[in-house]
């Protein structure tokens, strides 16, 4: 089976990743332990991780690399912060609060998504999320094989990220392709 694990606030229904996909939304279906705990006993072909659900992948790659013949990282990062000023994801948080939909569809607009989203909002495990990110830092480099991709046009993450990713993870693919954050599925997967 294949895995794709979303970004902070991205909901399936916002993405264009097949339904026969099994889908994880950090901190909405589980914390970063709880998604390690969920595929303990999992594996499969292929394992897509999206900017936060890459940067979840990147920090774990040795407990992902037994478990998956093939690991994609879309519009990761090493740490978030060294690209978006923490007052950025403060202030988002604080928003979080009042106007969970303003937040959210800003943030997916920006990203490039469907600014779709539930009805029912988790606006505790969504602002978990985001105070992860402003924290969450990729600490030992691993020389395991994977593949980078990020857009040109990214509006959160600037395609640096990629190339500082790229000499932290100096045997991984890199691929920098037209788009934004988010990158149609269909386009990054061949």
């Amino acid at each position: 089976m294949n895995f794709f694990i979303s970004g902070w606030a991205g909901f399936r229904q916002a993405l264009d990743v097949p339904e026969e996909w099994h889908f994880i939304t950090p901190f909405l279906d589980f914390e970063e332990e709880g998604i390690l705990n969920f595929l303990t006993d999992k594996s499969g072909s292929l394992l897509i991780g999206w900017s936060t659900g890459g940067h979840i992948v990147l920090k774990n790659l040795e407990f992902f690399s037994d478990r998956f013949n093939l690991i994609v990282v879309v519009s990761g990062f090493k740490k978030f912060t060294d690209y978006v000023n923490p007052r950025i994801l403060k202030k988002m948080m604080n928003k979080m609060e009042n106007e969970p939909e303003t937040v959210i569809r800003e943030f997916l607009i920006n990203c490039g998504c469907k600014p779709v989203f539930p009805e029912n909002i988790n606006k505790k495990a969504l602002i978990n999320g985001l105070e992860f990110l402003l924290n969450s830092d990729i600490k030992m480099k691993s020389h395991r094989k994977l593949i980078l991709i990020h857009g040109k046009y990214d509006r959160i993450l600037p395609y640096k990220a990629l190339f500082d990713l790229k000499k932290f993870f100096p045997e991984a693919e890199t691929h920098l392709i037209e788009g934004s954050h988010w990158i149609p599925f269909k386009r990054f997967l061949v």
